[in-house]
């Protein structure tokens, strides 16, 4: 995957998501400007979906997204200890019996190929730039299905979210998506005041 920004190990953490901020995510005030059920609609979910949040954080979209499923389950994937730790507790408490967390390494997430139906990743993308999650997003999507992105744009002014030299601009996540191998759609009129959405799907 070519790099769209800096992928020196300083500026990783940079892009990074601050644990130590990890009640932001849980924030009402969070739902006015990304609404966890505009998300929800944007997967076109049926009911009988396995989706993957991948970087769950806290689990507050996860818990969301299971509310739509009747026989589906969502798994929440996260990388970062500390957020997993907050994941796990969450989930522990019984909240909702349809989300399973997941705490991985590297990338790589123990699900079959093809596994799911619909992968998300929200505030994800500016995060992974010159990293394998892509790949692995592609591999656990099944033909059939399909990965919402949902990121922060650097083409907006803001107050809330990483500063724009960190951001990306849509054609930039455009870009990271298809050289990942997915074939790329905007999402028109997504509904979100500082974030840009891209559908996509498999193409190899």
């Amino acid at each position: 995957m070519k790099e769209h920004g800096n992928n020196e190990p300083g500026a990783r953490e940079e892009r990074k998501f601050d644990p130590a901020k990890a009640e932001r995510l849980e924030d009402p005030e969070r739902q006015r400007f990304l609404p966890h059920a505009r998300i929800a609609d944007l997967l076109e979910l049926s009911g009988d979906e396995t989706v993957v949040d991948y970087g769950a954080g806290t689990g507050a979209v996860a818990v969301a997204l299971a509310e739509r499923l009747t026989g589906g389950r969502v798994f929440a994937v996260e990388e970062n200890p500390q957020m997993a730790r907050l994941l796990q507790e969450k989930l522990a408490s019984g909240r909702d019996s349809r989300v399973r967390p997941l705490v991985i390494e590297d990338n790589q997430v123990p699900l079959p190929d093809g596994s799911a139906d619909r992968v998300l990743a929200v505030n994800l993308l500016h995060e992974v730039v010159g990293e394998t999650a892509l790949d692995e997003m592609h591999r656990l999507l099944s033909d059939s299905g399909f990965l919402l992105v949902v990121d922060w744009s650097s083409e907006v002014e803001r107050e809330q979210g990483p500063p724009a030299h960190i951001a990306l601009s849509p054609e930039q996540g455009r870009a990271m998506l298809e050289e990942a191998g997915f074939h790329v759609e905007s999402v028109p009129e997504v509904g979100f005041p500082y974030h840009f959405a891209l559908l996509a799907r498999k193409g190899r």
